[in-house]
């Protein structure tokens, strides 16, 4: 990383070495920006997603609380795939004029937007929704896949 030219600098100079949190911040942006694949993401981005891989299949969990499944959409579209949708505040799913002093949660709409490894199979992901999780099924594509050969007699 463009950082390690700096390295060389801390020992001669105590600034550099007072802008460890800042140089620590900047890696990790830089890496989760210009990260290739799912695996390889880890910015904390709303929704939040765990990610998990099998031999047959990526698994993405969604962490949606909240949101209706009317309000959640997922779309694959060139290597991407795209979780979109909107939460709304209590007041606006009653239809109540209430005046809100704080508000903590978010609400609104948001996008975030993952990058497919290649050996995803696009046409065959599935995703389904319980208690505010959205679990995203991707598998793999079947020529990747690992295939036992039966071993016979001769």
């Amino acid at each position: 990383m463009w950082f390690d030219l700096m390295s060389p600098l801390e020992t001669d100079f105590p600034f550099f070495s007072e802008m460890g949190p800042i140089r620590s911040a900047l890696e990790s942006w830089f890496a989760d920006s210009f990260s290739r694949d799912l695996r390889a993401s880890s910015a904390s981005r709303f929704p939040l997603v765990n990610i998990g891989e099998t031999e047959q299949e990526f698994r993405v969990y969604v962490f949606a609380p909240g949101i209706d499944q009317k309000d959640l959409s997922v779309e694959v579209k060139d290597g991407l795939i795209t979780i979109a949708g909107k939460r709304a505040t209590a007041a606006e799913k009653e239809n109540k004029e209430t005046t809100v002093y704080r508000q903590e949660r978010f609400s609104g709409e948001f996008l975030r937007t993952l990058s497919l490894p290649d050996s995803v199979d696009p046409e065959a992901i599935t995703a389904q929704a319980k208690n505010g999780v959205v679990t995203l099924i991707l598998p793999k594509k079947a020529a990747l896949q690992p295939r036992r050969v039966e071993v016979r007699a001769a």
